[in-house]
């Protein structure tokens, strides 16, 4: 059994640029793509335009291009709640500025909005989230040189030490709220938040008088509120290379909480993930993901296949050869959803047949 203190190391696996880009480009990159026709997409290596559909298909699409059509790049929500360093938050920091500058805003003001309102991220690793903090923070003094002087922080937490606040010593809505936060660390984003109200929240913690037994709990306390804003919240993109770990892995408390919550898809971490994103992204939104390949063929995942191929669209689906490149321990796919359905083709490539080199663009 793995335990918590070991899960980072245990379920990282380094998402390679090129899966990122893919990722990306085809789950953000096409919500603008999908309302503006004209929007350059040259520099977008590995966005799969839409195959043919049929007319029916068509009118559906459409009508779904008009929501998006207007919508403000301020208004672009994205998270990774598995972001490990950052990589994927990155990139996306990228596609966004093109997204920004394409409406007319200045490279300075763009930053800032980006990491104030676009992008959001979680993890159970305190130090992988301090590495994505300072690679967002870095991108925008590179777009910005006065960028570190405005006040500008991440929408990023960790959820490590989060359960330490004994509750018993909390009263009323604070204590209802803080045992949510219970066993955060091992459980990471695949917690379900009941409804808060924030301002309420908010003052609260503001009003909070420590004493000699609960002492430091406001910092944590406040913490836990960054945590509750980004993962109570719908998205309209998640990106997510998320953990992978079988049953047989899993601590008890880790196995039975998965068989509590999404007791149809418990043989795997990232199956319950799959599930947890949808339950996050607005409906029409989009989810890219690196995962095992093994949902699509092994019976253990049937329902896991059926759910997806019933409730939402597969748009691209990339599966690789078994050993595609030296950081994947298991064999693994590349896909994106809508988080709707519809009857459309997608874009299926299977190169089992391409050995070695999978890392280079």
């Amino acid at each position: 059994k793995i335990s918590k203190e070991n899960i980072p190391a245990a379920t990282q696996l380094f998402t390679p640029d090129w899966i990122v880009r893919y990722m990306i480009e085809n789950s953000l990159g096409r919500i603008r793509a999908d309302g503006h026709e004209n929007f350059d997409k040259s520099e977008w290596k590995y966005y799969l335009e839409e195959a043919e559909q049929e007319e029916s298909v068509k009118a559906q699409l459409e009508e779904i291009r008009a929501e998006y059509k207007n919508i403000s790049p301020e208004d672009i929500k994205l998270i990774d709640p598995c972001m490990g360093s950052g990589y994927i938050l990155v990139y996306a920091f990228d596609v966004l500025m093109q997204i920004y500058l394409s409406q007319g805003y200045t490279e300075r003001d763009a930053a800032s909005l980006i990491i104030k309102k676009n992008i959001y991220g979680l993890d159970i690793d305190k130090r992988a989230y301090q590495l994505a903090y300072f690679a967002l923070m870095m991108k925008g003094r590179a777009s910005d040189r006065r960028f570190l002087t405005r006040g500008v922080k991440p929408n990023l937490c960790n959820f490590q030490e989060l359960d330490v606040i004994n509750t018993a010593n909390l009263n009323g809505v604070l204590a209802d709220f803080a045992k949510q936060f219970i066993n955060a660390d091992t459980y990471g984003s695949l917690l379900e938040t009941k409804k808060f109200d924030i301002d309420e929240l908010t003052a609260l913690i503001d009003e909070f008088e420590e004493d000699i037994f609960t002492y430091g709990y406001r910092e944590i306390l406040l913490k836990m509120l960054t945590a509750y804003r980004i993962i109570s919240q719908k998205y309209d993109v998640v990106c997510t290379n998320p953990p992978y770990m079988g049953s047989s892995g899993m601590s008890a408390k880790l196995s039975d909480f998965v068989k509590k919550n999404y007791p149809d898809y418990k043989s795997d971490l990232f199956s319950a993930f799959i599930i947890r994103c949808t339950q996050m992204v607005k409906n029409d939104g989009y989810l890219g993901f690196l995962t095992p390949y093994v949902w699509m063929f092994i019976q253990s995942y049937e329902k896991l296949r059926n759910y997806i191929y019933s409730n939402k669209t597969i748009e691209a689906l990339i599966q690789f050869e078994y050993s595609a490149f030296e950081e994947a321990v298991v064999p693994i796919c590349t896909f994106v959803l809508k988080n709707s359905k519809v009857n459309k083709k997608g874009c299926y490539l299977r190169l089992t047949d391409l050995r070695g080199g999978m890392e280079v663009q």
